[in-house]
């Protein structure tokens, strides 16, 4: 039954797409670029909500004082569902942007949302356009621009965490804005464990203190992937 009311949600969130896209042309037009996001932001937000309701998923988020304000910021969290965007959009509400599959491109509604908040394709298979895509990350953080990035690169089945990879904590490095670390615990219980059901779930977000890279200490700043890691399983085990 979830799942069916979900999936009409998403319908519906279609139509709202198109009457979003006749405020937005006119912010457009007359607007700056960052009221464009933030309206764009807002209103996906609202989605995300409505989305995780008629799923029955019920939000417990701690830390989200650790968020500093008026910053451009790199969140990195742990990937285990196609419900972590929705969670994570609906926890924060500083306007981000986030890296995703170039196969979502191609996605109708999700395209349509992700286009609006500047959001970057990368296409993992092809080298030259993965690192395309992580110099396009690297100039709209240094240019005001939150991002929400996946190091794992794909969902990790089990309760471990995966491999952070290196390339993606580039990001940080090349631009040095304070990392956000964030774990989600139980998003997978929501659909992947009994896809393609849909099963009410409560879900623990933990969002940790901000890491900034050059109070790091040389070992730490060396080895970026493993520190950042190392912190999100802190707030793992802390749940």
């Amino acid at each position: 039954m979830r799942t069916l009311i979900c999936i009409l949600f998403i319908l519906i969130s279609g139509i709202i797409s198109l009457l979003f896209s006749i405020k937005y042309a006119f912010l457009k037009k007359f607007s700056t670029q960052e009221k464009q996001i933030q309206y764009a932001y807002k209103s996906l937000q609202r989605l995300t909500k409505g989305l995780l309701f008629c799923a029955g998923t019920r939000l417990n988020v701690k830390g989200k004082e650790n968020i500093p304000k008026n910053q451009t910021l790199l969140f990195i969290c742990n990937h285990k569902s196609l419900f972590d965007i929705p969670i994570l959009v609906s926890s924060i509400d500083i306007p981000m942007a986030f890296v995703g599959k170039i196969q979502l491109k191609k996605v109708p509604i999700i395209s349509f949302w992700m286009k609006k908040i500047n959001c970057i394709f990368m296409d993992r298979d092809d080298i030259r356009q993965s690192l395309k895509a992580i110099n396009q990350g690297i100039e709209q953080l240094k240019n005001g621009q939150s991002l929400l990035i996946f190091p794992e690169g794909t969902r990790i089945k089990g309760e471990e965490l995966g491999e952070f990879k290196k390339g993606s904590l580039k990001l940080a490095n090349k631009s040095n804005v304070p990392i956000i670390p964030i774990y989600i615990k139980n998003a997978d219980k929501i659909l992947e464990n009994q896809f393609p059901w849909i099963k009410a779930t409560h879900i623990d977000v933990r969002i940790g203190k901000p890491i900034i890279i050059e109070k790091l200490d040389t070992n730490s700043q060396k080895n970026l992937s493993e520190y950042v890691k190392k912190q999100i399983e802190i707030l793992k085990a802390d749940i």
